[in-house]
């Protein structure tokens, strides 16, 4: 398998395989929920191709999700391959052949199945403005067949956070230039958790709302 990165295409609702179709220049990774051509994003290669990849490229990847259906505004890690257990243990992790994908969070992807037919061999849940590097260190703590829940990491929730808020502001004081694919401007903030209270993601506007109008009305009448 040679080595190859890009958005992933072709794979007929399934969570791997496909191709690979390549952005004309790398930079800061947005999915989004409403375009079925950036829902998800794979790397392809050696395992430790793939890690030093992610070292190297210090880009975000960003969630555009609206609360669209299932998907929700987290993101997904897996690794995935072919090489059975004792392929692993004879030639080394370093050495097999895997795809990586990063996609959009479905709200039962925090949830450990036996029975699904779709196994990766590591897995993790992220906050949207994770950067690449940061992937790599999370895939380091996955242990196989265990839902690595990072979203409550509150160092890395608030790492992220400050990315994308930064980002948000640059889009807010140049929309023109700054705006999503999907124009709907700043949709890419983790969502921030308060028990089990999920609040929408952050939206910036280029637009000032109107001004609220004084009103003299007494609190005791209607007006008429």
């Amino acid at each position: 398998m040679s080595f190859h990165y890009g958005y992933l295409q072709g794979t007929f609702g399934l969570p791997y395989g496909g191709y690979c179709v390549r952005p004309p220049q790398l930079g800061d990774i947005t999915l989004s929920a409403e375009n079925e051509h950036l829902r998800m994003f794979c790397v392809l290669g050696r395992f430790s191709q793939v890690a030093e990849w992610l070292e190297d490229n210090n880009f975000m990847v960003l969630n555009q999700c609206t609360d669209s259906g299932t998907f929700t505004h987290d993101l997904v890690v897996e690794v995935y391959s072919r090489a059975s257990f004792l392929e692993r243990l004879l030639v080394g992790q370093d050495e097999i052949e895997v795809q990586l994908v990063i996609r959009i969070s479905r709200t039962w992807d925090g949830r450990k199945d036996e029975n699904s037919q779709f196994k990766p061999m590591l897995k993790a849940l992220v906050p949207s403005g994770i950067t690449l590097p940061e992937i790599r260190d999370v895939l380091r703590r996955v242990e196989p067949g265990v839902v690595l829940d990072t979203t409550r990491d509150k160092g890395l929730f608030n790492a992220a956070l400050s990315r994308v808020t930064t980002r948000c502001s640059a889009m807010s004081s140049n929309p023109d230039e700054h705006f999503d694919q999907g124009g709907h401007g700043c949709l890419l903030s983790p969502s921030p958790r308060r028990g089990g209270l999920r609040l929408p993601a952050y939206e910036v506007s280029a637009e000032l709302p109107p001004e609220y109008s004084s009103d003299t009305t007494p609190h005791g009448d209607m007006p008429g």
